[in-house]
């Protein structure tokens, strides 16, 4: 496996990520490193980089090249500046002298590039299928209109959430609520201007993007108490907007404050930047964001160094790379994950009569059958109690929040002991009764699965099943003795019968 760095000039400072490639779309962030510049303020003032920030900037990135080598990482480095810098006063000038002094040449991204690059972390990653994405961030805010996985109709709206606080910064210390009342006031006004249209869909769905959505998001969720910590695919409304801006606004309009373990960014920012959202909230009547998860940074790994990596089989589905990422990256000694899903997913078909679980019960079975045994990369004892725990602490991605918590209870549940229901009680806000009996049906097939495969020799290839009354008469094609295994799935037949009130026999 090798190792590849990507560094980002961004109007805030620099950031180095390091991902280990494990080939095709496969690949995992091991380290991550950024330090405040303050690039913004310059060009805000005097629409150049002064040449403390110049300097400041190249003391960074040769501490960036060092670590790279330690890491022996020569070949593959990725430089990428923001937008912003085409704008700046002798922009190729200090592009040329970043590189005479460090030999990193930063790619200047064009506004298009960082919309598709937008674009690209969004498509596929979410449940939204089609609408409108709208990205705040720090020097500019772009609507995009998507359907089909198609990009349509962009616009760039010339404000974001650092040069909007920029522009009020003579109200640093006044009332907070009379400087947000006016900025939501000039927002408005330029999305007026702006003239934004987009497909004129039965339903109209947004998608909220970028860091300023991520810092919202990840205030709501301790605002509200909200039991997963996980963006991706979280609903922002705006009544929970509104209850976390009258919460910053609460602390004032500040250069100098934080807000600690939401975001790095000065509280002057993050105003600005949730005022920004409330604006266009109010001006085009949106009443829930659907919270993409993934960054621009994310995009330009997949996009600039994963695709350079050589390796056939690269799957479409995200959820399933996503998986794949946990399963390359923490691989488990004789894991037969691979044996158990395909046994799972052919009983789900074949027993649908017998479970009554839908369609839209896919996903969560998918993931906790791949990932039925990952807790033995903690502990191998009790195992599935800690597959749970990697699950609903993963990255992963086009699966909404219910189906994360079923998949992770249905892989406790494969020991009826492990489960306790004031564990399940805590996450009463994403999941209700019915989804419960759902994730103890999946543990059933689950187990029944893991039984015949016990011996990991995937000698069972096919399975068909016939209901006789209240006997599930389960046929095996084997192409070796497989009395082991089917002695162990008789072992369970009891915890079979409690789940889904059938018995069966195996022939």
């Amino acid at each position: 496996m090798e190792k590849a760095i990507l560094i980002e000039l961004q109007p805030t400072g620099l950031k180095m990520t390091t991902e280990k490639l494990m080939g095709g779309a496969f690949h995992k962030k091991i380290d991550e490193v950024s330090d405040i510049i303050r690039f913004d303020e310059d060009f805000y003032s005097t629409g150049s980089i002064s040449d403390e920030k110049f300097n400041e900037c190249i003391k960074v990135l040769q501490n960036y090249a060092n670590l790279a080598k330690a890491k022996g990482v020569n070949n593959k480095i990725y430089a990428y500046a923001s937008s912003m810098f085409q704008e700046i006063i002798g922009s190729k000038k200090f592009i040329d002298d970043i590189f005479k002094k460090t030999n990193i040449f930063f790619n200047i991204l064009s506004v298009e590039e960082e919309h598709r690059l937008v674009y690209n972390a969004v498509v596929g990653t979410i449940e939204t299928v089609k609408g409108v994405i709208v990205h705040v961030n720090p020097h500019n805010t772009y609507v995009m209109n998507f359907a089909k996985r198609s990009l349509m109709t962009t616009y760039t709206l010339p404000f974001g959430s650092n040069n909007l606080a920029h522009k009020f910064k003579q109200f640093e210390g006044q009332d907070a609520e009379k400087v947000a009342k006016e900025m939501t006031a000039f927002v408005k006004a330029e999305l007026k201007k702006q003239n934004i249209v987009w497909e004129d869909f039965e339903e109209v769905k947004f998608v909220g993007a970028g860091p300023m959505f991520l810092a919202l998001s990840k205030l709501v969720r301790k605002q509200t108490k909200y039991p997963l910590d996980y963006a991706n695919n979280y609903y922002l409304t705006k009544p929970n907007i509104d209850k976390a801006f009258n919460l910053l606004l609460s602390q004032g309009f500040s250069r100098s404050k934080r807000l600690p373990n939401i975001s790095s960014e000065r509280l002057d920012n993050l105003i600005a930047g949730v005022a920004i959202i409330k604006a266009f909230a109010e001006e085009k009547e949106v009443e829930t964001f659907n919270i993409a998860g993934r960054t621009m940074t994310e995009a330009l790994v997949g996009m600039k160094i994963v695709r350079e990596s050589s390796c056939e089989g690269t799957p479409n589905d995200l959820m399933e790379t996503s998986l794949k990422n946990i399963k390359y990256y923490y691989p488990i000694d004789e894991s037969n994950a691979d044996n158990v899903y395909a046994l799972t997913i052919e009983l789900f078909h074949q027993l649908s009569i017998v479970h009554k679980l839908s369609r839209k019960h896919v996903r969560a079975l998918k993931v906790a059958t791949y990932m039925y045994d990952c807790g033995k990369r903690v502990n191998f004892d009790n195992h599935p109690l800690y597959s749970k725990e990697i699950i609903l602490n993963s990255d992963i991605l086009n699966i909404n929040h219910k189906d994360i918590v079923i998949a992770a209870f249905s892989c406790q549940m494969q020991n009826i002991d492990n489960f306790k229901l004031e564990e399940w009680i805590k996450y009463r806000a994403i999941v209700d009764e019915e989804d419960l009996v759902c994730a103890r049906k999946i543990a059933g097939l689950i187990s029944l699965a893991a039984a015949l495969d016990r011996g990991k020799q995937n000698k069972i290839k096919e399975i068909s099943c016939d209901l006789l009354g209240d006997i599930v008469i389960i046929k095996a094609k084997t192409d070796a003795d497989a009395s082991y295994e089917i002695s162990e799935a008789n072992k369970i037949n009891n915890v079979f019968k409690k789940i889904f009130n059938k018995t069966y026999q195996i022939m």
